[in-house]
């Protein structure tokens, strides 16, 4: 994209659109599928976390720093980054409501990290006390500064959840050690795991310091210089074959280039600088018209967690790692508070309720790594991955992600706009901002009718309430009325627009036609030509069971099951063929020697397929 095209897009996307700020107060989820994913964190998910952390040695490092234990370090290099984002998720649940067994390991946790930071304010259990292990040494592999980002990042969700600014301290005094050693305007180095840039911005939204944004901005420009060297996998893996603002596909490891552009993205937030607006735009147009899964998954390649090529999106070699779902939908609604797209938080919405939600059981206690659109009778590609969830991982970098972002949910409900508010996700919950309290009920995404009430008015000039309309939702209707009076809506790029709503005795009810779509692929996308995907509002559906040989007529229509009706909608039955070679033919052949017979698929939200037995979600077609 030429420059002249870039900044026009921009200016169109600021002008049009608006940017967006985040609540000052965090809505409160009442009820619905926020409320269950929260009460599965709180009760069953951080205990099990909790446990996990002591079995596979993650504290136990800690306490070697301390003279508390004499075991051997255990894990890999960036094990320390568990401990802080289960310390965030359990800050966050905190701040919702009290509960002995984590505010236990939340106090005696951060007491051990306060005793083991070290005098200059180093802390890092996998470079302290052990041989051939020098702190700032590896810059590519290390994961240091990734760690340093999530400890502030914990120290953040507990300074705004409980008050406690205890991990706020150590967080500062370790980054006062970044930045005199690699703060100044000569220096080179940068992480080969972002993430640090975008908890530096939040460091600085925090605490006013102006240190953190400097770095910040330091590290995305230092990146593409080369300094990581002749690394594993090559530079493009680690962003670093060109500078970050001149990039302009999304390439190389998912989960380091979402991460990324969260950085980049909360930089432009904060600075305003339109390169960066520019590049990230470029980037997400990149993602989600070549790169991305009808999930929301991204990564096509196990070997090296990557992006793949435009349109290589293989369903049943698919990565698609819970991480990188966690930080696209991290970085989805940071470009939605930049641009206040509407389409953008469709993606958000459709990483959210597919590809970050697969990543754990029904139950709260098994995870998933990798999220996979087809898994055969045989076993999932990669040989050595389990064809189930797992209670943990070696490399554990996803149950603790998807523990902190449940957790956090409901601060991306809604945000202020220049003339009001939006209501971006929709979830059960009490919303205040602007001097009004706005009041939600709905089973969304289940259900598409959302009810709202206001109460209290907002201030002279930001009453306009905007409701998002998903994409996919042609024929969503809204009912409004306002003292007894039926008012007039607008419908703009996404959003209906609802003048003057945000006063007391308003109330309406929107309808969102949350109804199965069959969804076609691009024709370019070779792995799944031929194929379509079921959908039923934002949720991707998958038939289970013996389904490596079934086509379907695309205009055949779902019924639905009598199995129970779960949060993300209900199970459905669908009719189609099994077309099979005849005993002891070869792979291939004539279409006059298929053997044909009906088949009764059983189709269930992506979400929930929990392993153990077939599952696809792209169906050949019978034409």
């Amino acid at each position: 994209m030429s420059s002249a095209a870039a900044n026009s897009r921009t200016a169109v996307g600021v002008t049009r659109h608006g940017a967006r700020k985040p609540l000052t107060s965090v809505p409160v989820v009442t009820g619905g599928l926020l409320q269950v994913w929260h009460e599965r964190n709180r009760d069953t998910t951080l205990p099990h976390g909790i446990a996990m952390l002591e079995e596979y040695g993650n504290l136990e490092n800690l306490r070697r720093l301390t003279g508390e234990s004499d075991a051997g370090f255990r894990g890999l290099l960036f094990i320390d980054s568990d401990i802080y984002k289960t310390l965030e998720a359990a800050a966050w649940e905190l701040g919702r409501e009290d509960d002995q067994g984590l505010r236990a390991f939340f106090d005696t946790t951060v007491d051990l990290i306060e005793r083991a930071q070290q005098e200059d304010g180093y802390l890092d259990s996998a470079y302290l006390h052990r041989d051939g292990h020098q702190p700032w040494t590896d810059f590519a592999q290390g994961h240091e500064l990734y760690c340093l980002g999530h400890l502030i990042q914990a120290a953040i969700g507990a300074h705004r959840a409980i008050g406690d600014d205890r991990l706020l301290a150590v967080a500062e005094s370790f980054v006062d050690h970044v930045v005199n050693r690699m703060g100044a305007d000569d220096a080179v180095e940068y992480c080969g795991h972002p993430l640090i840039e975008t908890a530096l911005v939040e460091l600085h939204r925090t605490t006013g310091a102006a240190a953190p944004l400097q770095l910040a901005e330091a590290f995305v420009r230092r990146r593409g210089a080369g300094f990581l060297g002749g690394v594993l996998f090559g530079a493009v893996y680690y962003q670093d074959e060109k500078p970050a603002l001149e990039a302009t596909t999304m390439r190389g490891h998912a989960v380091r280039a979402l991460y990324l552009n969260q950085g980049i993205t909360d930089l432009y937030l904060e600075t305003r600088q339109p390169e960066m607006l520019d590049a990230m735009l470029t980037q997400w147009d990149d993602l989600v018209r070549r790169r991305m899964y009808v999930t929301g998954g991204t990564g096509a390649r196990h070997e090296d967690e990557s992006f793949g090529e435009a349109f290589e999106l293989p369903p049943d070699r698919a990565y698609a790692e819970t991480c990188a779902g966690v930080a696209l939908f991290g970085w989805a609604w940071r470009m939605y508070l930049a641009t206040g797209r509407a389409d953008i938080l469709d993606v958000a919405e459709t990483a959210l309720y597919n590809l970050v939600a697969a990543g754990i059981s029904t139950a709260g206690d098994m995870f998933t790594y990798v999220n996979p659109l087809q898994v055969r009778d045989e076993r999932p590609y990669g040989g050595k991955a389990p064809d189930a969830r797992r209670r943990w991982f070696s490399c554990a970098c996803c149950p603790p992600n998807l523990m902190r972002t449940f957790a956090a949910l409901e601060q991306h409900i809604a945000a202020e706009r220049e003339d009001g508010l939006d209501i971006a996700l929709y979830a059960s919950a009490t919303v205040t901002a602007l001097g009004a309290t706005v009041e939600i009920d709905t089973a969304y995404p289940a259900d598409g009718l959302v009810r709202i009430r206001v109460s209290g008015d907002a201030a002279d000039g930001r009453r306009r309430l905007a409701l998002r309309v998903p994409g996919w939702a042609a024929g969503a209707t809204v009912t409004l009325h306002r003292n007894g009076t039926l008012a007039d809506s607008a419908v703009e790029d996404g959003w209906i627009l609802l003048e003057d709503a945000l006063v007391d005795g308003t109330s309406l009810e929107l309808q969102l036609p949350v109804t199965l779509s069959v969804v076609h692929p691009d024709p370019r996308i070779d792995a799944v030509r031929g194929t379509v995907a079921l959908r039923r509002g934002p949720v991707v559906y998958c038939a289970v069971g013996d389904v490596d040989d079934v086509t379907i007529d695309a205009a055949t229509h779902a019924q639905e099951s009598t199995d129970a009706r779960g949060p993300l909608g209900p199970r459905l039955e669908l009719t189609a063929q099994r077309r099979t070679l005849p005993a002891g033919a070869t792979l291939y052949a004539a279409d006059s020697a298929l053997e044909l017979e009906d088949a009764l698929l059983h189709l269930r939200p992506f979400a929930e397929f929990d392993g153990g037995e077939a599952m696809r979600v792209w169906l050949p077609t019978a034409r």
